[in-house]
């Protein structure tokens, strides 16, 4: 029986910046971008003064916000020194981020996903799993992707399957019922 080893939490580094957003288009001709939100809340947009762009051909650059809008499921940002379609265009497909320490703190209990990704995942018999590499989000609930040597395995991220999340040890402690794992 393969047991975890004492982990090291203390190693692991969190993102310095948290992705909120990814442009998709520009709207209209005056600069404004179509976002859509990477959040659970979107209305947190109101709350910020400034983000961050981020795209993989260029560095992080910081923008003031000078007004936002929430049409259906979008977020539309006008920002300053983006003033016409051609300037917004040249955004589509960038992230928008804020620094880490921005984050709005969460009730007791309650975590980002961003801070668990690289805990060490055992079972509640202490068998090693894998180790946390992603979290998706579907509508019934959100599932961890777990990865060992071997394979991926997809656990639910329910009370039924998580027992425990040690952050000072960085562990996910899981019920494995019968074919999970398998």
């Amino acid at each position: 029986m393969d047991t975890i080893k004492s982990a090291d939490h203390s190693r692991k580094s969190l993102p310095d910046f948290v992705i909120i957003g990814k442009i998709t288009r520009p709207h209209g001709v005056r600069g404004t971008l179509r976002v859509e939100p990477i959040t659970d809340d979107p209305q947190r947009y109101n709350l910020l003064s400034q983000i961050y762009i981020h795209s993989n051909k260029g560095p992080r650059t910081l923008y003031t916000i000078e007004n936002v809008q929430t049409v259906n499921r979008y977020i539309l940002l006008n920002l300053q020194d983006i003033n016409t379609r051609n300037d917004a265009e040249a955004f589509r497909g960038c992230y928008i981020e804020i620094p880490r320490q921005e984050c709005i703190p969460l009730p007791e209990g309650e975590h980002y996903y961003f801070e668990l990704i690289g805990f060490s995942v055992i079972s509640n018999q202490g068998k090693e799993i894998g180790e946390l590499q992603d979290v998706y989000s579907y509508p019934a609930n959100d599932v961890y992707v777990v990865k060992n040597n071997e394979k991926e395995i997809l656990i639910p991220a329910v009370d039924e399957f998580i027992d425990h999340v040690d952050y000072k040890t960085g562990t996910i402690t899981i019920n494995p019922i019968e074919g999970l794992l398998d």
